[in-house]
């Protein structure tokens, strides 16, 4: 009992020291003059009067922040990326249409956002200058960070591609037409439904389609295939 007593003692203490590391952030200022400060009321950004601050993105680690904005009477949207510890920029860039979300990894900051074709774009861009090293398209991404696992599940292509979550580089493709030929299901044309993870870095995927099948060409199949991706990470 006093084990356990001390084991409960030790996680209390590290939530509380994480929370106690949190930095809380805010727009806050005249209607004309929004700016960014931190919960000791230090002003981080330092922009001109009616500055649109569309939204802002904060690190884990809290050191770095991105500030998506648009100047007065200007119809392009900026990329700012501040260094938390000296209050001073990084970067900054026009870097078009949208930003739906940020994601930090040890080399990169991702913008992701979503096309007009429907798909997800994961732009993988330096911290030193913002510029797009690497991209990845999806139009039903599976975004496995624990992982550190991003998957294509490509159903026009074919195809389900694997890469690494941290900085977009391929791992492997795998040919759903020889995959599922393999399982003597011979298919004309296929629709991934949906993923699952079942394990560490295992996924399950749900396929359903039609089959090339001289005569049954009509007919209609549903299976599922998993895949277990084996490499360091």
């Amino acid at each position: 009992m006093k084990k356990v007593f001390l084991v409960f003692s030790t996680l209390i203490v590290i939530s509380f020291s994480v929370f106690a590391q949190e930095i809380k952030f805010r727009i806050d200022g005249k209607p004309y003059d929004k700016q960014i400060y931190d919960e000791n009321n230090n002003q981080i950004t330092h922009f001109k009067n009616w500055e649109l601050i569309q939204d802002f993105y904060i690190s884990p680690d809290n050191k770095k922040m991105l500030v998506y904005h648009r100047p007065d009477k200007t119809k392009a949207f900026l990329m700012t990326l501040y260094n938390l510890e000296t209050k001073k920029i990084i970067a900054e860039c026009e870097p078009g249409w949208a930003c739906d979300d940020v994601k930090w990894t040890k080399n990169y900051l991702i913008k992701v956002w979503g096309t007009s074709g429907g798909g997800i774009r994961f732009e993988y861009r330096s911290y030193e200058d913002l510029s797009i090293v690497r991209v990845v398209n999806s139009y039903y991404p599976f975004e496995d960070v624990e992982g550190n696992i991003l998957i294509d599940p490509d159903s026009m292509m074919k195809k389900i591609v694997f890469y690494h979550y941290s900085d977009g580089t391929e791992i492997k493709t795998i040919d759903c037409i020889k995959e599922l030929a393999d399982k003597r299901i011979y298919a004309a044309w296929i629709h991934i439904t949906e993923v699952k993870k079942i394990g560490k870095r295992k996924y399950k995927f749900y396929i359903e389609g039609n089959l090339n099948i001289e005569g049954r060409q009509e007919e209609e199949f549903k299976t599922v295939i998993e895949i277990e991706i084996k490499c360091e990470l």
